[in-house]
C-alpha cells in the first residue's frame, strides 16, 4: 500500500500551489522591464535566494522567486504562468516545455548536478556504517518518504535507484509519497517516518536528521539541474539573469551550496 500523507499533502499544496496561482491569476506580473519571476525547483531555495540577491545588488533589477516541485511548476507554465526563468531539478520537465514550443533559443542548459542520499531522525538508533541493502530490514514495519514517482524528480530518482539496487521490490508498499523534496525532508525531522531519500544539499541544510548512506552514482542517472529562459518572456533583465547563473560567479554560489559542477 502506498501512503499518501492527506493532512501533509494539504499543507504543502497551500505552500506551493497558492503563490504561484496568484501570479497566474494576476495576469502580466511585470510593472518594469527590469522585474522577472524566477519558477525553481524546491530543492534549490537557498542557492536561488542566494543568486537572486547578489543579482540584484549588482543589477538593480527585482527577481521573485517561486519554489516547487518541477512538475508544479512546469504544468504552470505550461497553463500560463507569467515566469521568465525555469530552473528544474531533472531534464524532463525542461524536456516537456520545450516540445511544446515554451523555451527561448539557447535554452535549456545544464547549471549543476546534486547526489541522492538516505536520511534518518538525528537520534535514530541505526549502526554505522549503515549499507543501503539493508534499508528494507531498516524499514521494517515502517516508511520510507521520497519524492512522487511520478512526477517528482528526487523521487523519479529515488525509484530507479532503489530497482537498481535490487531493493524496490520490497519497499514498494513501504513508501509515504510527498509533493516535493522538503516535504519529504520535513516528515523524517519530525520523526514520522523512519527514513527518506532527498539531494546531499537539502540534507546539508538540517540539523535534526543525519545521512546514513549515500546512493551510488552507478544506480542512477546523473543527477542534472537545467535553467530554460521563457518565450515571450525572455525580456533584457531575464537574460542577464540567466547568463549570471551560467557565468563562473553563479557556479560558485552554487558550489558553496554544495552542488556540483556540470561537464562542459
Amino acid at each position: 500500500m502506498v501512503v499518501s500523507t492527506q493532512s501533509w499533502y494539504r499543507r504543502f499544496l497551500r505552500l506551493t500551489f497558492l503563490p504561484i496561482m496568484a501570479l497566474f491569476l494576476a495576469g502580466p506580473a511585470h510593472s518594469s522591464e527590469n522585474d522577472i519571476t524566477v519558477f525553481a525547483a524546491a530543492s534549490t531555495t537557498e542557492v536561488v535566494k542566494a543568486l537572486v540577491v547578489e543579482f540584484e545588488r549588482r543589477t538593480g533589477g527585482d527577481v521573485t522567486a517561486s519554489f516547487a516541485g518541477s512538475s508544479t511548476l512546469a504544468k504552470q507554465i505550461e497553463q500560463g504562468a507569467p515566469a521568465n526563468i525555469f530552473i528544474s531539478a531533472n531534464q524532463q520537465w525542461l524536456t516537456y516545455l520545450k516540445d511544446r514550443g515554451m523555451m527561448s533559443a539557447g535554452s535549456p542548459i545544464d547549471i549543476a548536478t546534486n547526489k541522492l542520499v538516505v536520511i534518518a531522525p538525528k537520534g535514530a538508533p541505526i549502526a554505522e556504517p549503515f549499507e543501503l541493502a539493508d534499508l528494507p530490514k531498516l524499514i521494517g514495519n515502517g516508511f520510507l518518504a521520497i519524492g512522487n514517482p511520478d512526477h517528482v524528480p528526487a523521487g523519479i530518482y529515488a525509484k530507479t535507484a532503489l530497482q537498481s539496487l535490487g531493493l524496490w521490490k520490497d519497499l514498494q508498499d513501504k513508501y509515504v509519497q510527498m509533493p516535493n523534496v522538503r516535504a519529504v525532508l520535513t516528515l523524517v525531522e519530525r520523526d514520522e517516518v523512519v527514513a527518506g531519500i532527498v539531494y546531499e544539499t537539502d540534507a546539508r541544510l538540517s540539523k535534526n536528521l543525519k545521512v546514513i548512506a549515500v546512493v551510488p552514482s552507478n544506480a542512477v542517472p546523473e543527477l542534472t539541474y537545467g535553467m530554460a529562459m521563457l518565450k515571450g518572456y525572455d525580456s533584457h533583465m531575464a537574460k542577464l539573469f540567466f547568463d549570471f547563473v551560467r557565468s563562473s560567479e553563479g557556479q560558485d554560489i552554487f558550489e558553496r551550496f554544495g552542488f556540483g559542477a556540470t561537464p562542459n
